[in-house]
């Protein structure tokens, strides 16, 4: 694969997340009915986010696989596939429900089992971040677009950690205790978290449930490594996206990478279980 073809698939993700991004907002200021879906929420608005990217990237790659939230496999086939899409058609659902900015939609590419593009756009606020590992990251708002890197804050005491509105429980609080950190941040989306470390305006996510699926770290990792930062377990290892499992059992670290080793280090045999 050349340069060149992660180029275009990369404009093709952007242009999608776009379009998608365009057709929730036509749900948002509606009374949208909610639905459950295994203890989370799922709306008109998601499901017609999905059948869009899925059919334009169906069309347009009709070799490589593909992983949605709201298109679940029926096999193992998409975790042997040299090219997975791995799509969250709306990251974020309970934000969005709620009026919130904090939701996006977000597509990424997995290459040999490893994230290597991403496209991240909320459409609320309308900033769209994009990376290709080893290229940098980039985000496009108000018109313009500007190059992304994280902060190079190294100690956990100085970092503006971010955490999750609907995950945040007793074991959370207490490693955000443990970390004792600047400032603490909540906004809904695992994409528009990175997309604020990202673009310095936090420097760390920590996520201390087993609920977090592979769709919603596949763009933000490949954007998160793109601008510097690192994403792995609450163990300090990288995250596992061979399948056949969907979930990332160990948790999240998204980190700015200059302070992923501080943070580790404290965080070392607190979390026995996550289930």
């Amino acid at each position: 694969m050349t340069q060149h073809d992660l180029n275009a698939d990369l404009e093709f993700a952007r242009e999608l997340s776009l379009n998608a991004g365009e057709l929730v907002m036509g749900y948002f200021s509606s009374d949208i009915e909610v639905d459950d879906k295994d203890g989370e929420p799922v709306t008109a608005a998601d499901r017609a986010s999905n059948d869009y990217i899925l059919g334009e990237l169906s069309a347009r790659y009709p070799g490589d696989a593909i992983l949605s939230e709201e298109a679940l496999p029926t096999d193992e086939a998409w975790s042997q596939s040299s090219r997975c899409w791995v799509i969250d058609p709306l990251d974020g659902t309970s934000d969005f429900v709620a009026g919130r900015e904090g939701f996006a939609v977000m597509i990424g590419l997995l290459v040999e089992g490893r994230p290597v593009l991403g496209a991240v756009h909320a459409p609320k606020v309308q900033r769209t971040f994009l990376g290709i590992v080893g290229e940098g990251a980039t985000e496009e708002r108000d018109g313009q677009t500007r190059s992304l890197h994280t902060s190079s804050r190294s100690s956990a005491r100085e970092l503006r950690v971010i955490a999750s509105i609907a995950h945040r429980d007793a074991r959370l609080e207490r490693v955000i205790d443990l970390l004792e950190p600047a400032e603490t941040l909540q906004v809904g989306s695992v994409g528009y978290k990175v997309g604020k470390i990202v673009s310095d305006e936090a420097d760390l996510y920590v996520a201390t449930t087993n609920r977090i699926s592979l769709w919603d770290t596949c763009a933000p990792e490949a954007i998160l490594h793109s601008a510097g930062g690192l994403f792995l377990n609450v163990d300090g290892d990288p995250l596992n996206y061979a399948g056949p499992g969907l979930t990332h059992e160990r948790g999240l670290l998204a980190t700015n990478g200059a302070a992923t080793n501080d943070v580790v280090a404290r965080l070392a045999g607190v979390l026995p279980d996550l289930s």
